[in-house]
């Protein structure tokens, strides 16, 4: 091999570094310039001509090598460290300057962007892509408060929708009449159900309080739903608190028998400690108690949050007190301990229930498909409700999310392949015989059922689907959501274990229908599915008499619709 060797008398070409003999020069060059400097300033009359020779040779002309050793020199050329820092920092800052630019000011959330499409758009008929452009758009359209007029309307004229009522049944006639009425394409009909009635009557609970100048408090209370009644002159007794099934167990028949117990536990989530509502009365006769007194299943702690809900149904009867008043009857009991004050009380129900008592029905309303209508898609939410407040929150927003969809969807005049079908349940609140009798009478087509989709946690701010299919549809649906469902927010998709379907989809879920919950964001504090306090405002005003339509804000509901309209119609045209 020939080693070559460079002429140094040539002109180095552009861009090469520069030969070790011309770096030799320069620097010597330097030093001889530096050197001469020094010598020309330095005074006769104070430095020795010889010592100054020694000196500069010392400093200028120590060879090594054949390199020149240099006192160290800034380079002109250089830029100093702090002067790269400043630039640094401030190409930084124009950059980001630049992409927050691009996001708040040139990024328009409305914009759907089909460069950024997944394949599983970009393989999607452009035509429902197109129409469901629009749906989502209607989202906007905030001259659009049909959903809330609606539901407005409803819940002033005939109130709640208790199970076996006649108002239940007042209302189902309203919604089918204006639908087949008012709503083009969309034909309305009932399915019967035969149901129960549970009725509360009179009730009260009277605490003594000897100090009192009546000597006693009236406490506020609801008795809970398939709870038996007190006799004719009520049960009085003294009251045992516990806060949970374990110290009940642990106090067993000696502490048990012949008193009322009081479940006054700490809230935690709804899931955690509702047990105590639906269980505890079968918990508490096991040991001999005459009642039992639940603390309401609620994030809040005032004196007027008393919430009411299904009980397991028992020998001894169950009501609900708010968490006020829970706690104001376990500090009396714990002061009893060095006192004979204990905490007694008197409790009247007169609740009554009739099993099979009537035929009421569920309420469905159909957009049939243009080339697979015997398929369907099936949107719903529960038409009952508790028989305190309207039920406008639980869960009349939810069914008419589902009505105003399927509206939105029939006002564009190209159904999708598939029907969409919306059901309003009837008793989703205690026994689900609505759920049981749909698949019941629909047995032999549940599996012409391609999706089915439930809103039971309160309509706010749109969020996305808890869904529960094959990998292939979760991902599918994950992407329609992040390419197009997004513009209105409510393009997530998670899993159920997050939060589950639906309680009246539930058997069609098991039976191999994909499904998915709808769900929404809290507007108290922002909290998204699966986050801490997602739930809390829904608990605030559940099963409460609280539970109005002034909840349920005109505009969120709208683009609650939109959003599942677009949903809906890619699962029904896909």
């Amino acid at each position: 091999m020939c080693k070559m060797i460079p002429d140094e008398k040539k002109p180095v070409p552009w861009g090469l570094p520069p030969l070790r003999a011309e770096v030799q020069r320069r620097r010597q060059a330097e030093a001889e310039s530096t050197c001469s400097e020094e010598k020309r300033f330095t005074s006769p009359a104070v430095v020795d001509r010889k010592s100054t020779k020694l000196a500069m040779a010392d400093h200028c002309q120590v060879e090594s090598n054949g390199y020149t050793l240099l006192q160290p020199k800034r380079d002109p050329d250089v830029m100093s460290y702090s002067k790269r820092m400043i630039v640094f920092l401030v190409g930084m800052a124009l950059m980001a300057g630049a992409v927050l630019y691009i996001r708040f000011v040139m990024y328009d959330p409305r914009v759907i962007d089909p460069s950024t499409f997944s394949a599983t758009t970009l393989g999607t008929n452009p035509d429902t892509l197109e129409t469901v452009d629009r749906l989502l758009r209607a989202g906007f359209d905030q001259s659009n408060t049909v959903a809330w007029d609606r539901l407005a309307e409803m819940t002033d004229m005939y109130g709640h929708r208790m199970t076996g009522s006649k108002a239940y049944d007042r209302s189902a006639e309203w919604v089918v009449k204006t639908a087949n009425s008012q709503d083009k394409n969309l034909t309305a009909y009932t399915e019967p159900v035969w149901v129960y009635q549970w009725t509360r009557g009179s009730e009260s609970l009277r605490l003594f309080v000897p100090t009192r100048d009546t000597g006693f408090i009236q406490v506020p209370l609801l008795g809970l739903g398939n709870s038996v009644g007190t006799p004719r002159d009520g049960i009085e007794a003294n009251v045992i608190p516990v806060h949970s099934f374990k110290e009940l167990h642990q106090l067993g028949n000696a502490s048990i028998a012949g008193n009322i117990v009081l479940y006054n536990f700490n809230y935690t989530t709804y899931d955690a400690v509702v047990q105590f509502r639906t269980r505890g009365a079968i918990e508490a006769a096991k040991y001999g108690a005459l009642a039992v007194l639940v603390r309401s299943v609620t994030p809040d702690s005032e004196f007027h949050s008393i919430h009411t809900g299904s009980s397991a149904r028992a020998t001894i009867p169950a009501a609900a007190i708010s968490p006020a008043d829970a706690n104001m009857i376990e500090r009396i009991y714990k002061r009893a301990q060095t006192s004979d004050n204990v905490p007694r009380v008197k409790l009247v129900m007169n609740a009554r229930l009739i099993e099979n008592a009537k035929q009421s029905a569920n309420v469905i309303i159909d957009l049939k498909g243009s080339t697979a209508p015997e398929e369907i898609v099936l949107l719903s939410g529960h038409f009952d409700s508790w028989d305190i407040g309207v039920g406008a929150m639980d869960d009349g927003a939810g069914a008419f999310l589902a009505w105003e969809a399927a509206r939105l969807i029939a006002l564009e005049g190209r159904p999708p392949r598939r029907t969409i079908r919306v059901v309003m349940w009837n008793n989703e609140e205690t026994l689900q015989r609505g759920a049981k009798a749909y698949y019941k009478q629909h047995e032999h087509e549940i599996k012409q059922h391609r999706f089915a989709i439930e809103s039971d946690i309160g309509v706010f701010e749109p969020w996305g689907l808890a869904v529960a299919a094959d990998p292939k549809m979760v991902s599918n649906l994950r992407n329609y959501g992040m390419d197009l469902i997004k513009i209105l927010g409510a393009g997530n998709v998670t899993t159920s274990d997050v939060e589950g379907p639906g309680t009246d989809i539930a058997m069609l879920c098991d039976n191999g229908v994909p499904c998915a919950g709808f769900l929404s964001v809290n507007p108290e504090n922002g909290a998204v599915p699966g986050k801490p306090h997602w739930e809390d405002h829904y608990f605030r005003y559940h099963h409460t008499n609280n539970d109005r339509v002034e909840i349920i804000d005109k505009h969120r509901l709208r683009r609650s619709a939109a959003a599942l309209a677009a949903w809906a119609y890619l699962i029904a045209d896909m």
